[in-house]
């Protein structure tokens, strides 16, 4: 390809790594510029480590790039295309922001924002450009997340009655995630993957009945949720759990168990991933899924819009941002032990 779309990541941690894997796979890009506050990651002789596998292999030796240790500088480069912002979540707005006014496209690690007031911002700024913005919110492209979404639309196997999320880890540990006021806790930074999968499957609820208590990071680093729809049959009973307070060496894992009129989901990732549908009078079939992670499948999207001349998915993207709403009413619920509504 004679003109390749040139990236410039910013943050090397275990994502913006392992974004950096998966443009030097795609043909029609070309990753010319990195930054990152930390030389030894610019350098190569430090590298952030993933939590499951599949995240960030690769590193940046023998990688011709550019390197900077303000992201801000990397965005001046007039010869990027596309700006990866793999930040801190308090930073995500600025960056955005900086990275809009020079015209670039943006790719932007969930988070959307900190913050929902910072979130609506960003959308503002997306509505008024002409450049590509996504949230990268990986689960809307993970296989088995595609499969369970699809099963819900097309009611392959009838009505969806309940749902029920997980995701637990151990305290990722480090500066950043040792501050809630930046990283927002694991309610934030952890379980926003399940409530804004709940929301893109089944639309924003009414209220959430959130239960949790503090941990490391100074904020809520465990939390159960109870999502609220209309109560009538066409409602499926819906709840999720999201934990970083799990002992050290607990590993990562996450699963979902989605009960129909005629059949079980059952999925799991942790050492392996298996998806398993159950039903009445049969043998439990296990799903074959597509090869690949949720980040391979989002970036390849990204790529592919922008190379298609479209303009960004708004629903999406304002999707991403009332995640965060209802994120901080789970907080509130929480903090009230009360049903609160969500208000967008």
């Amino acid at each position: 390809m004679a003109n390749k779309l040139k990236v410039g990541i910013i943050g090397l941690g275990s994502m913006g790594s392992t974004h950096l894997d998966i443009y030097l796979k795609i043909k029609e890009v070309e990753v010319i510029a990195i930054a990152d506050s930390i030389q030894s990651r610019l350098d190569g002789s430090s590298k952030a480590e993933g939590n499951i596998s599949g995240q960030a292999e690769g590193g940046v030796t023998g990688l011709s790039a550019i390197k900077y240790l303000d992201g801000m500088e990397l965005i001046e480069n007039p010869d990027i295309d596309i700006v990866d912002i793999c930040v801190g979540t308090d930073l995500h707005f600025t960056f955005v922001e900086a990275a809009l006014s020079k015209g670039k496209h943006v790719l932007v690690e969930k988070p959307l924002a900190r913050t929902y007031d910072e979130a609506k911002k960003i959308i503002q700024l997306a509505e008024q450009s002409s450049k590509y913005v996504m949230s990268a919110m990986c689960l809307r492209y993970w296989p088995a997340w595609v499969f369970l979404k699809e099963a819900i639309d097309s009611n392959a196997y009838g009505k969806c009655l309940s749902l029920n999320f997980k995701r637990q880890t151990s305290f990722p540990g480090g500066a950043f995630y040792s501050d809630h006021n930046q990283c927002g806790g694991a309610l934030l930074d952890l379980h926003v993957h399940d409530t804004d999968f709940v929301s893109y499957c089944l639309g924003l609820p009414e209220a959430v009945f959130s239960q949790g208590y503090k941990g490391p990071s100074g904020g809520i680093d465990h939390i159960a949720t109870h999502y609220i729809y209309n109560q009538s049959d066409l409602s499926p009973l819906v709840s999720s759990e999201g934990s970083w307070t799990m002992q050290e060496g607990y590993g990562f894992n996450m699963s979902y168990t989605a009960n129909f009129e005629n059949g079980t989901l059952s999925y799991l990732l942790e050492q392996d991933e298996t998806l398993k549908l159950f039903r009445s009078g049969s043998e439990p079939e296990s799903i074959n899924l597509k090869e690949g992670m949720g980040y391979e499948f989002e970036i390849r999207t990204f790529v592919d819009e922008i190379l298609s001349g479209n303009s960004t998915n708004l629903d999406l993207l304002r999707q991403a941002s009332e995640t965060i709403a209802i994120i901080e009413a789970e907080k509130t619920s929480i903090e009230t032990c009360s049903l609160v509504s969500i208000k967008i």
